[in-house]
């Protein structure tokens, strides 16, 4: 660009250089003729340089907007993430008694959560664990809230061979997950015994 205003400038008095120049050629029109020549070279000149910013302001305009836009979409996908409706699940033993975890990892509150699925030893089904019952849950979960499914109160613990691969399905959405059963997770609040009772009696 400074070169380029280097030759813009430099070019009128080069052109008069070589008018004045006695060179033996005809030169169109007279002194007067290149006098008036300057005032539209400058105004030429000066649209140029008007049409110039233009162009850059709207260049660097339209980089900030687009700059923003991709801000406000990062930030509405991490709104988004936030506050869709998520469930972790994990296996949990508590001595005898196995069973599965869920955890609303999400702000907002999970409505009429349902389970389904299978558990496998290796790549065969197996029926230690009767999956049917999971089918019988119709859970609520608040946000950040846990819940407890107990599957069996009489186990022994599982090798990594063993896993499950359940079906959820809650606010209008469907989700699988694999859960392993050698990944256990170590009990580290407290539960209320009766709570956890009462839905041993409710499995039996």
């Amino acid at each position: 660009m400074i070169i380029v205003a280097i030759i813009i400038v430099a070019f009128p008095f080069f052109l008069n250089f070589l008018v004045l120049l006695n060179i033996g050629c005809p030169v169109a029109g007279n002194p007067a003729t290149w006098i008036a020549f300057w005032p539209s070279y400058l105004s030429a000149i000066a649209s140029f340089g008007m049409i110039a910013l233009t162009s850059m302001a709207l260049f660097y305009n339209n980089k900030t907007l687009a700059n923003n836009k991709e801000q406000l979409n990062e930030m509405k996908r991490q709104w988004d993430e936030e506050h869709s409706p998520n469930v972790s699940v994990s296996f949990s033993q508590l001595g005898n008694v196995a069973y599965l975890r869920l955890i609303n990892t999400s702000h907002v509150e999970i409505k009429n959560l349902k389970i389904s699925g299978d558990f496998y030893n290796g790549e065969e089904k197996n029926d230690f664990f009767n999956m049917k019952l999971l089918e019988q849950f119709n859970i609520d979960i608040e946000p950040h809230g846990i819940r407890n499914i107990v599957l069996h109160n009489n186990i022994v613990p599982l090798t990594d061979n063993f896993y499950f691969i359940l079906q959820l399905y809650y606010n209008g959405m469907q989700k699988e997950i694999k859960v392993y059963c050698n990944d256990l997770y170590l009990v580290g609040d407290v539960i209320v015994w009766r709570q956890l009772i009462d839905s041993i009696r409710k499995i039996k």
